[in-house]
């Protein structure tokens, strides 16, 4: 017996309690048995939404909630990184340290995001001398700490987007 994320199409693990992958609470999971039976869900597999246990037809979008034979090619399969998406990770991390943004953006032909992590890297780099003389150090460690933190979640993005 497997559990199948509504979320995502991932298999989630016995005895966890949510995906791993989106996060999806796992008593929403599909449970299908190892010939790819489709056996039960508390929701609806079109929609998403709750079902009574005696109901036949979902009430929000009318699908059946008795499905038989789910294809397994249906739900999503693990992406593999390739090596654009390496790059573009070690692109964004490695100069990211060091306060040079965009890079990992370039990598992944994201024009529009890679310029303006660019300018937001020129612009660090003008007022850096203002938050030293005011001795405002950790002021502006946040400020870099947190467009670090969210360079590395827009290459991360776009790697599970499939931009890259």
């Amino acid at each position: 017996m497997r559990r199948i994320c509504t979320g995502c199409g991932m298999e989630i693990p016995e005895g966890n309690d949510f995906c791993y992958e989106c996060g999806a609470w796992a008593d929403k999971a599909l449970v299908i048995d190892d010939e790819g039976q489709y056996i039960y869900s508390k929701f609806c597999i079109k929609c998403g939404s709750p079902l009574s246990p005696d109901s036949e037809y979902c009430k929000e979008c009318g699908a059946k909630t008795e499905e038989s034979n789910i294809p397994i090619s249906a739900f999503r399969t693990p992406r593999r990184y390739t090596n654009r998406d390496i790059l573009a990770l070690i692109l964004a991390i490695v100069p990211g340290f060091l306060n040079i943004y965009g890079l990992g953006q370039i990598v992944q032909k994201r024009w529009s995001k890679a310029f303006t992590y660019i300018c937001i890297t020129a612009m660090l780099l003008y007022i850096q001398p203002a938050f030293f003389a005011s001795n405002n150090l950790l002021v502006l460690l946040f400020l870099q700490l947190g467009i670090f933190v969210i360079s590395l979640l827009d290459i991360f993005k776009g790697i599970n987007q499939g931009d890259s």
